[in-house]
């Protein structure tokens, strides 16, 4: 399964022009349907995407969900989600694609789905809207669209604010849409704040100069259960449940993002950069590298000179 951890990446992948910027992009359907690719097997990317479909034929899904028989549609998706789509290129309508750095540009250190928790779901509901509701989606879009080609030096700021109101009115849109589906909503609302208290957790414990006791560290998945009361078993089900991706795969995924990002951006030692990462033994850090990237932190350092 293909995925696409950069924007540059995933426009390629399905055979569009690239993106202006490394963390935003927004498109109509219209001009993408002249090169996309209007089959692609499943694959995951690394983002956050809000469509507006005003028409089309074809589908595409996320997990159970898709778009088919419905016209007029607004749909999200989320990092990591199995996607796959087989469109007629008769589309109509908007996308955006963002990263959790561009939400976070212009404010606190506060992650998106610690804001809009129904990010969180593993299978997104496709969520079928009136041609009046289409019309109001449609106008926000191209208004991001036109202060995106504008391209000003605050042209990110104003489309961060365009986005919240998105974000405001998709979410109220998922409350109206989910009560449709078989799904027991306290028990969602209550998974989902467990991993968005989780995603903070993991932010803050790898901030410098925690202390932490010798047998328990942030490495771990009973390290956050701990902290949330839950057991771990039943931790990692609710992680997993909501996001498709284990707790550890989340927790690995972190420390690996942060290491390489002081390995490239630093000139910390590797001996600094384990314990800055809460390892105690060097030769443990190393080897988790090694693991994940088939690399020792000194091979993949010297890969990006």
């Amino acid at each position: 399964m293909k995925h696409f951890s950069t924007l540059k990446e995933y426009c390629h992948g399905i055979n569009i022009s690239p993106p202006k910027w490394a963390e935003f992009d927004i498109r109509s359907f219209e001009e993408n349907m002249q090169t996309v690719n209007q089959q692609m097997p499943k694959f995951k990317h690394e983002f956050y995407v809000i469509a507006v479909k005003i028409n089309g034929g074809g589908f595409a899904s996320t997990g159970n969900y898709s778009t088919k028989d419905l016209k007029a549609t607004v749909f999200f998706n989320s990092p990591y989600q199995i996607l796959s789509w087989d469109i007629v290129p008769d589309w109509k309508g908007y996308y955006i694609i963002f990263s959790d750095g561009f939400f976070r540009r212009t404010r606190t250190s506060k992650r998106i789905t610690e804001a809009y928790p129904y990010l969180l779901i593993d299978n997104t509901i496709p969520m079928k809207v009136s041609a009046q509701e289409a019309k109001f989606y449609a106008k926000l879009f191209s208004d991001m669209y036109f202060e995106f080609q504008l391209n000003e030096s605050d042209s990110k700021d104003i489309i961060a604010n365009y986005l919240e109101i998105l974000l405001r009115k998709v979410g109220r849109l998922y409350k109206q849409t989910a009560t449709d589906f078989p799904i027991t909503q306290n028990e969602r609302k209550r998974d989902l704040e467990v991993v968005s208290r989780f995603k903070t957790l993991l932010d803050v414990s790898f901030q410098p100069n925690k202390e932490y006791n010798e047998e328990l560290y942030p490495h771990q998945v009973q390290f956050y259960a701990i902290k949330l009361n839950l057991h771990p078993n039943h931790f990692n089900a609710i992680v997993k449940r909501i996001t498709e991706k284990s707790a550890s795969g989340h927790i690995y995924s972190h420390i690996l993002s942060l290491a390489k990002s002081r390995l490239k951006n630093t000139n910390e030692s590797i001996k600094e950069i384990a314990f800055g990462l809460y390892y105690n033994y060097p030769n443990h850090f190393a080897s988790f590298f090694k693991g994940q990237t088939k690399m020792t932190p000194s091979q993949y350092r010297k890969s990006l000179k």
